[in-house]
């Protein structure tokens, strides 16, 4: 009779805790190998996936937290940008001012010498799309856009600028040697320049000059900056000043009651030369106006009337 091989075996316990019951089991020692190998190859296996996967988790967390930072720069760009275009358009608006100060400076008729006059209708500034912060919907490449068209208009802004500010300088000189301030502190104008009727033979004769009619001692003024040539008694005229102006004007204030300046002193605009009166050939307290260009009567009511008209 053939002897029975007695198989060996693998005893396993399992047990939850000390206290807790124990379950055996028996394997087979191949078969317990075979399986002991496996569970550990699986075991490898899921813990490489669980370090795998843990890596990834990490650098997953760390491409976010890199991301929310670049999201944070890019929106400090676009609240830079915008303030630099908010910026911009305030430079907008002081140059559509500005444009308006070239077109009232265009706009002006009063017979003056032709150099001061300008043909320019005073365009120019910046072409930029209307925005505001309240209401912005463009993107940082349409505000890079608008900074890049400022930036290649800049130059000739600024020349142009250049090129007013001098005019206007230029201009604001020359207007000092022009009669256009108004030679009485009150008064309203009782007598204009050209042919009227005499008052003392009520013949027509040619008027030289403005008479304005105030109160005694009312306050005259220098009607621009120049130099007393007279300052005394001339005729007809009476008391009177004698005030030339550069080149081309000279200014006669006559009837004078008093006189607070003498001859080869240098007044400027709005001093205070005289007081009003009705000395020599006259009717009344007044004060008669004489202005001469190039050494020729004109009306003096364009440049007595100049500023007034300028607040108009």
């Amino acid at each position: 009779m053939r002897k029975k091989i007695k198989q060996k075996t693998w005893t396993v316990m399992i047990t939850s805790g000390a206290k807790e019951s124990v379950k055996q089991f028996k394997l087979r020692k191949i078969i317990a190998f075979g399986s002991i190998g496996f569970v550990l190859s699986l075991m490898g296996l899921i813990g490489g996936l669980m370090y795998v996967l843990d890596q990834l988790q990490t650098e997953q967390t760390s491409l976010n937290d890199e991301l929310t930072e670049r999201e944070q720069e890019i929106a400090k760009l676009h609240d830079e940008n915008l303030e630099i275009y908010e910026e911009a358009t305030a430079v907008q608006k002081t140059v559509e001012e500005f444009k308006e100060v070239e077109e009232k400076l265009g706009e002006i008729q009063l017979d003056l010498p032709s150099d001061i006059q300008s043909d320019d209708d005073g365009s120019g500034g910046l072409e930029l799309v209307s925005r505001s912060s309240a209401n912005f919907q463009g993107t940082d490449s349409d505000i890079q856009a608008d900074l890049m068209t400022m930036q290649d208009q800049l130059p000739d802004l600024v020349s142009e600028f250049e090129k007013t500010v001098s005019a206007l300088m230029e201009y604001e000189e020359k207007l000092k040697t022009i009669p256009t301030f108004f030679p009485a502190g009150e008064g309203r104008i009782s007598s204009e320049f050209g042919n009227r009727s005499d008052p003392f033979t009520s013949e027509t004769r040619f008027h030289s000059g403005t008479d304005v009619a105030a109160p005694l001692e009312t306050p005259i003024y220098a009607a621009a900056d120049g130099e007393v040539t007279l300052a005394g008694r001339n005729g007809g005229y009476g008391n009177t000043v004698v005030i030339k102006h550069g080149d081309t004007y000279e200014t006669l204030y006559a009837h004078l009651n008093s006189m607070e300046v003498s001859v080869g002193d240098l007044v400027e605009k709005g001093d205070h030369i005289a007081g009003m009166g009705t000395t020599g050939r006259s009717t009344g307290v007044h004060l008669h106006f004489e202005i001469k260009r190039n050494g020729e009567l004109v009306d003096p009511y364009p440049y007595m009337t100049f500023h007034q008209k300028d607040e108009d």
